[in-house]
């Protein structure tokens, strides 16, 4: 019967199963990806600041096919990257610039739509966007903000 197995996803993590949207996103929660060795690294590398600490378990990732992806934020984040402000769009600069992302999108005030030079796994995706968080952390904190 293994022949009627569907086939595991480039994008897949072992031992972590998604949530599959109506939309027929596969959607991994942070907090399930948190474990993860490339995820638990980039948290490493967060500046040392108490807001971010367990920073994944507010994020979470979804795509079709590990190559479109999306990044949500949990409402209690929006305020941490400045993402409540109309107008404000650091947190998309830096994702743009990003060398592993072709496009980006804000479609909403807490979710990112962006395509990746290529398939990626959901923890490497998040571990990414986490080095995003990061540098958009230290930006805002160089700055005055109103």
């Amino acid at each position: 019967m293994s022949w009627l197995r569907r086939s595991r996803p480039a994008y897949a993590v072992d031992g972590v199963k998604p949530y599959r949207s109506s939309g027929g996103w596969d959607i991994f929660e942070g907090e399930d990806l948190a474990g993860q060795p490339a995820v638990a690294e980039a948290a490493t590398r967060l500046p040392q600041d108490p807001v971010l600490e367990d920073l994944a378990g507010y994020l979470s990732v979804g795509t079709k096919d590990g190559r479109e992806w999306n990044l949500s934020f949990e409402d209690g984040m929006l305020i941490v990257f400045d993402l409540s402000r109309p107008g404000t769009d650091i947190f998309e600069q830096v994702l743009t610039a990003a060398a592993w992302t072709e496009s980006v999108e804000r479609v909403d005030r807490n979710v990112f739509l962006f395509t990746t030079t290529a398939v990626l796994t959901a923890d490497t995706v998040l571990a990414h966007c986490l080095d995003v968080c990061g540098e958009v952390f230290r930006r805002l904190g160089d700055s005055p903000r109103a």
